[in-house]
């Protein structure tokens, strides 16, 4: 999964105890759209706009997809510790 798309970009934030934060922002000039982190009810990461931003389809898809990916990629990797410590 890229860290970017047309029109934003995905930077690693302060990483928490067991998951990882992201900033999302605007190409080109930065400017702050929300975070995304760990959504523990959901077993998921989730995105945290900033209020009064308006996003369009595009950079939903980005976003919903690097939300995804990410869970996806979390999961693996805590199943790969459970593993090692059953091991």
């Amino acid at each position: 999964m890229s860290d970017r798309g047309p029109y934003i970009r995905f930077v690693e934030g302060p990483p928490k105890p067991r998951t990882k934060t992201w900033w999302v922002v605007t190409q080109g000039d930065d400017v702050h759209l929300g975070w995304i982190g760990w959504f523990a009810r959901w077993r998921k990461y989730a995105f945290y706009p900033k209020k009064d931003t308006v996003f369009e389809e595009v950079c939903l898809w980005d976003i919903g997809h690097f939300c995804k990916s990410e869970t996806i990629k979390h999961k693996q990797k805590r199943k790969a510790e459970r593993l090692k410590v059953q091991g």
